[in-house]
């Protein structure tokens, strides 16, 4: 009797413990390995009025039949099981370790908090991330900040090509004040090249080759905090330029830029890409436009098409390649009707290399590709397009040319052509000049910070552009600052 009563007494205890552990994990997923998913980091890109994209590093692949990796959002800062107005959201792609989230149907110019759940595991482990979208086609006030160049710095060598510089935490604190008194976040970072310069360092066996490389890349660059917490909280445009993309100066014979374009596309959030990726049609190039505002943003892709330099005979060599010079033309076109239609007020070309130069600068820039610069130059003085603002990256230095006629920056055949153009950099590398001369030394703020042909070098560096938008005209404020203080001040208003 004693026996029997033990019997039952375990049978019950086993019967509990079935019972308890169907209760307890009858919402989670089972996995092979239970709970051992977590998220390493993500960041943010593609905004718009309605949307945006998030991609998030995981700890290890998850089978698609498997994803229970999710994102949980809402306009409130409490995220817990209590809010019941908490919207989520599964990976819409997982791509390696790489989880693609499109969150659709978002207010528009509306601050959002977010977290990722991956098996259970929340990141960040405490706090939320945010974004905010933005306002398309309909006058809009916002600011952006932009730079390029963030590894190659004297000590680059015991840094591993990438950077931690306290320059990230100062844009990403950066507010600007609106016109209602309220402070609004950045809309976006533009990044114009040089993420990093892993490609110059094959003596430690760094040197990307296959595609893991790469995205170990991506890793370690997304691994330094002040980056992480600006990309994963401001929206990003990213574009690459010659170190991150492959070596130094390297061009469209690159061997390795399909495989370079293969982890772009897994691992960055970006706008859809013109091209798609296809070596038998010779195609991945990462060029991309978009909208915020009444200001259309057009990215070029200054390495994947470049021909080879021939210095005997550059008549003919194109920086672009046929297709996207077309695509070019067709989107300066396009801005040109719809700031007819009043639908836009102006148009930013990001080109990740010096448009000013001439035959004496050594440095890769657009006066090697000069029969295709006046090409561009003749599209733009035919067809009268002058609400037109470049942003460039590459040249380690702030400068300004207001693209007043008769100066350096007239390119069209007889003169003309020209327009503003704005170089910014560098955010961590060391100082450097290339191009100009920059007639923008009277918008100096400081005369005797060290400067030459209107540029000043420097690390630190990036750009706040902030675009003032009354339906009529669109005034854009330009502060190219290194670190909180501004070198260079001027305002553009394109009526």
């Amino acid at each position: 009797m004693q026996k029997l009563w033990i019997y039952q007494r375990f049978n019950r205890r086993i019967f509990l413990a079935l019972v308890f552990s169907l209760l307890f994990f009858r919402k989670r997923p089972v996995l092979g390995k239970l709970n051992t998913t977590r998220c390493n980091w993500c960041w943010l890109g593609a905004v718009t009025n309605n949307s945006i994209t998030i991609k998030a590093k995981l700890s290890d692949q998850v089978k698609p039949e498997q994803n229970f990796i999710q994102v949980f959002y809402d306009q409130s800062s409490d995220l817990s099981f209590k809010n019941q107005a908490i919207k989520q959201v599964l990976a819409s792609s997982l791509d390696d370790q790489i989880a693609t989230f499109n969150l659709s149907d978002l207010k528009e110019d509306t601050i959002y908090h977010y977290v990722i759940i991956a098996d259970g595991r929340r990141y960040p482990h405490q706090g939320t991330l945010q974004f905010k979208t933005v306002k398309v086609n309909q006058p809009y006030n916002f600011a952006i900040a932009c730079s390029s160049c963030a590894g190659g710095t004297i000590s680059q060598f015991s840094s591993l090509g990438v950077s931690n510089s306290k320059v990230f935490d100062t844009i990403r604190q950066y507010k600007y004040q609106a016109e209602n008194g309220q402070a609004a976040n950045l809309a976006l970072f533009i990044h114009m090249g040089d993420l990093h310069y892993r490609n110059d360092l094959p003596f430690l066996g760094l040197k990307e080759n296959d595609l893991d490389d790469y995205r170990h890349n991506y890793d370690l660059v997304m691994n330094q905090p002040r980056q992480r917490n600006l990309y994963q909280n401001i929206p990003l445009a990213y574009i690459w330029d010659d170190h991150d993309y492959g070596t130094n100066d390297s061009d469209g014979s690159y061997q390795l830029k399909y495989i370079a374009s293969q982890a772009y596309r897994e691992q960055v959030p970006c706008y859809p890409l013109a091209e798609t990726l296809d070596e038998l049609k010779g195609q991945g190039a990462i060029y991309q436009s978009f909208v915020i505002g009444r200001v259309r943003f057009l990215m070029t892709d200054s390495r994947f098409h470049q021909d080879p330099i021939d210095i005997e005979n550059n008549l003919d060599q194109s920086l672009l390649g046929n297709a996207q010079r077309e695509w070019l033309f067709e989107q300066l076109k396009i801005g040109k009707q719809q700031q007819q239609n009043n639908r836009e007020g102006l148009t930013i070309w990001v080109n990740s290399i010096p448009w000013i130069a001439d035959q004496n600068d050594a440095s890769n820039s657009w006066h090697k590709f000069a029969q295709e610069r006046n090409k561009i130059a003749n599209l733009l003085k035919e067809n009268n397009i002058d609400k037109l603002l470049m942003l460039s990256g590459d040249a380690h230095m702030l400068a300004i040319d207001d693209g007043t006629e008769s100066t350096a920056n007239s390119y069209a055949t007889g003169g003309g052509g020209s327009f503003p153009v704005i170089q910014v950099a560098s955010l961590d590398s060391r100082a450097s000049y290339k191009g100009g001369p920059y007639n923008g030394k009277k918008y100096m703020i400081n005369s005797t910070v060290k400067s030459s042909n209107g540029a000043i070098p420097g690390k630190g560096q990036w750009g706040l552009l902030n675009f003032i938008d009354d339906g009529k005209k669109i005034e854009v404020r330009v502060e190219l600052k290194r670190r909180e203080n501004t070198l260079i001040q001027h305002t553009f208003v394109f009526n």
